[in-house]
């Protein structure tokens, strides 16, 4: 079968290589789905990158990786950090084609799924093997686009706003990058929740779309204060919820708009430039901050509680709440060009990558 291989980190995207492989074997519990479409989201180019490699080598169960040579995502070492090569992707849809023992994997076969997959057994090939608890069926009102962005932008936004922030009814949610697709989604969960979403973008370039969205307030930090807007937007009153994906400069901004007890979600680093607060900017507000990642969210949830929260999402998506629009298409064969698509400035659109026909 054809896979995306990469075999070193980089930062050179024609060094990614479609190579021939042999289809996995779906074990217990897991199924093998055959791949139609992936899109193409930051979090895999932190894979490209070697970016989550770096970050978990400072975190402290980590200590010890630059000698042992691994690094792994949670403290019981069960989830490593893959070392190249490996095959990237870390979302997608296709079509159950076998399954391994169990009954939630077995309920899935022949169905078209949307999957949360990722290195070192990536969505970016013809077969790919995952969990049977990470594959969502989904049933013809949600087309073959949305399914494969079904997982990384709608349920961040979703599990963010409704199960970690669980921003009430009419009180304020700062979301930074509000252009992005993610922020977008948060927009219109806002209108389907009660609450009120003030968008954080750097121009103007996507204030009137956001605007027609819903947002209840929009501020272009090229051209407008911060801080001095937040202040003015409900009699001096502070936000009491944020996420931030760009960090730096920004970040520590947002961090002085909470109010008491105001939290924020950090869940990106666009900017990859360090959070630099001072401690009393923390400490005056009693404030919070904390961070999010979406698999090692999955991972810690039951099954009952993962199948209630892809109930909704897949509600939601069927509703248009999660709809995402997709600038341009490419092959499989075409990784190195999909990739530099999709970090052009002014893309308003997913780059997607078609793997098979139905």
């Amino acid at each position: 079968m054809k896979s995306v291989s990469l075999n070193r980190y980089t930062s050179d995207f024609n060094d990614l290589r479609v190579v021939d492989a042999p289809a996995p074997e779906p074990r217990q519990g897991e199924v093998r789905v055959r791949m139609l479409m992936s899109p193409v989201n930051p979090s895999d180019l932190n894979y490209v990158h070697g970016t989550y490699r770096t970050a978990l080598e400072r975190v402290i169960w980590n200590h010890d990786a630059k000698d042992s040579g691994a690094a792994f995502f949670d403290p019981a070492h069960t989830n490593p950090c893959p070392e190249p090569p490996f095959t990237l992707g870390g979302e997608g849809l296709g079509i159950v084609d076998a399954a391994g023992p169990g009954w939630l994997a077995r309920r899935l076969l022949g169905k078209r799924v949307a999957v949360a997959a990722g290195p070192p057994n990536g969505a970016w090939q013809e077969f790919t093997v995952v969990p049977a608890r990470k594959a969502v069926a989904l049933d013809e009102r949600i087309s073959d686009e949305q399914g494969a962005m079904f997982f990384i932008n709608p349920v961040t936004a979703y599990v963010i706003t409704r199960e970690v922030l669980k921003v009430p009814r009419g009180e304020w949610l700062l979301v930074t990058a509000a252009g992005s697709a993610l922020g977008k989604h948060v927009v219109r969960l806002g209108r389907v929740f009660g609450f009120r979403t003030l968008c954080i973008v750097r121009s103007g370039a996507n204030s009137e779309e956001l605007t027609q969205l819903g947002a209840d307030a929009v501020v272009e930090t090229d051209s407008q204060d911060l801080l001095k807007d937040v202040f003015g937007l409900n009699g001096g009153r502070a936000v009491s919820c944020a996420m931030d994906c760009v960090g730096g400069e920004l970040a520590g901004q947002v961090v002085r708009c909470l109010g008491l007890d105001g939290r924020l979600v950090l869940y990106g680093t666009l900017v990859n430039d360090p959070l630099q607060v001072p401690i009393r900017d923390l400490m005056m507000p009693v404030a919070q901050i904390s961070g999010f990642l979406l698999p090692n969210w999955m991972a810690r949830q039951s099954i009952p509680s993962l199948l209630r929260v892809m109930r909704a999402v897949k509600r939601l998506t069927r509703e248009g709440i999660f709809n995402a629009p997709v600038d341009a298409t490419y092959p499989l064969e075409r990784i190195s060009e999909a990739l530099t698509a999709s970090v052009q400035k002014g893309r308003t659109g997913k780059i997607m990558l078609r793997i098979a026909e139905v």
